[in-house]
């Protein structure tokens, strides 16, 4: 790396911001309210950064260009679901859930159905979250060995989940959400300079481009026909849908009018601006790399735009881009813990704010640490991601569903959702296992089981009624 001075001055720079912001959050910071769901007190625009720095993590920014890298356009399109499915949740999930002042995606369970429901989705919810935890410290790791091999995978991965469990365990959601925003303004602004910098050269080299790249690059469906392209957009806008991370900002607005445009717009304006900056990074890099790693699509255009200044932007936009999602992930599982695991099995009805508070800060140590021995144990646990992926939708989106729209409540309903939720379950994992194939996602299979259960369950047993415990 050329000019390393530079790019350590700015990373280092950032970390600093970075820290000194989030820990000086721990001020406000005086129960468990506060710690995991920010008093409930944060604005519109706090909410947009916050929800797009989340989702903009090490996948959706490396990982997305690496796959329109290796597919082309057909990613730019599926990848909107996650835009989407914000935009939905934003005017009929999130609004539930801040009125009903919810923590976890579990805890919304018990509140529409019964504890036994609520269990499902705890287990679920802390295997997805401390997976994905793993995950982007995974990425933080090889993000920054890549761009700067001097410093070794597991010290970069110490490093970072360090910083993310300091400034997190200090300050909570607040610092979280406040930090995002630094995240968010840095991450778009390196995307949008990389982009800058490499559409003239697209401009100048159009011919070319157009002879030297795959023509499947340039279809929507990548060349893999439509099934494909429906059944991976389905995957997209499903696969992160009420995810534990989204889910606790649903429950942060200061109001729900608050809370449905910071979401909504959260969704439209990724919708509106990432895909852009992926097409023209990813394009210039299969033009000027055709035969690399797809995922060192973006270390090669660093390296090729030969700027020791972008180049420290770009790797603290990365390092952004990751932070933003673990500290997110770290912060939702806290909340998990805390309030499905600690309150529910061991306080039970003698809960203390303050100590709850206690509570909330050593378990927040305490799984940032797991993410960092697991992401250290295991540097590769895609496979673990996209199992978490693939049975956290058929398991939790039609009950979800069904509990915001539905009104009733009662015994035959929660055994119902018990049953879709086990059997979702159940009829995803055989899937994958003996009859997964690339046309027919596992999480598009997994949610169309559960609405059959679902509604076969209420079919045949929907006479027979339960009586309430």
């Amino acid at each position: 790396m050329e000019y390393p001075i530079i790019q350590y001055s700015i990373i280092i720079i950032y970390f600093a911001l970075i820290i000194i912001k989030g820990v000086s959050k721990s001020k406000a910071i005086k129960d468990d309210e506060d710690f995991l769901v920010a008093g409930r007190n944060i604005g519109w625009f706090l909410l947009l950064a916050t929800m797009s720095a989340t989702v903009i993590g090490g996948g959706s920014s490396i990982g997305a260009i690496g796959k329109t890298y290796e597919r082309g356009i057909l990613m730019l399109v599926v990848i909107t679901g996650w835009y989407f499915q914000f935009m939905f949740s934003a005017k009929y999930v999130a609004p539930y859930f801040r009125e009903a002042k919810l923590y976890t995606v579990a805890g919304f369970f018990e509140h529409r159905f019964d504890r036994k429901n609520r269990f499902v989705a705890f287990i679920l919810s802390l295997v997805f979250s401390v997976g994905i935890l793993g995950a982007q410290m995974v990425a933080f790791g090889k993000i920054i060995n890549s761009m700067m091999p001097e410093i070794p995978y597991d010290v970069a991965v110490i490093i970072g989940g360090s910083i993310v469990i300091l400034y997190s365990t200090a300050g909570g959601l607040l610092a979280v959400i406040y930090t995002d925003v630094y995240q968010f303004i840095i991450l778009m602004a390196g995307f949008i300079i990389t982009a800058i910098m490499v559409a003239p050269d697209i401009f100048a080299h159009t011919t070319e481009i157009m002879e030297q790249v795959p023509k499947t690059f340039f279809q929507i469906d990548g060349g893999k026909g439509y099934i494909f392209l429906i059944s991976t957009f389905l995957a997209f806008l499903l696969g992160e849908t009420f995810a534990p991370g989204y889910a606790t900002r649903f429950c942060v607005g200061k109001n729900i009018e608050e809370t449905k445009k910071g979401i909504f717009r959260a969704g439209l304006f990724l919708l509106l601006t990432f895909p852009i900056l992926l097409f023209f990074i990813s394009l210039y890099a299969k033009f000027n790399f055709p035969n690399i790693d797809p995922e060192q699509a973006l270390p090669h255009v660093i390296l090729k735009l030969h700027n020791p200044v972008i180049g420290g932007i770009i790797i603290a936009a990365l390092m952004s881009a990751v932070m933003s999602s673990a500290d997110s992930i770290l912060n939702s599982t806290t909340a998990i813990f805390t309030k499905d695991f600690y309150e529910q099995y061991f306080a039970k009805n003698n809960v203390n704010p303050r100590r709850g508070l206690k509570i909330a800060r050593a378990s927040s140590v305490i799984l940032g640490i797991s993410g960092i021995v697991l992401a250290l144990a295991v540097p590769n646990i895609i496979d673990l991601l996209l199992l978490t992926y693939s049975v956290w939708a058929p398991t939790i989106i039609l009950p979800i569903l069904i509990g915001v729209f539905s009104k009733k409540k009662n015994p035959t309903l929660n055994r119902n959702v018990f049953i879709t939720m086990v059997g979702s379950i159940v009829l995803t994992i055989i899937y994958m296992i003996f009859f997964n194939n690339e046309t027919l996602q596992p999480t598009v299979f997994g949610v169309f089981c559960s609405l059959i259960i679902y509604f076969t369950t209420t079919m045949f047993l929907g006479k027979v009624k339960i009586r309430p415990e």
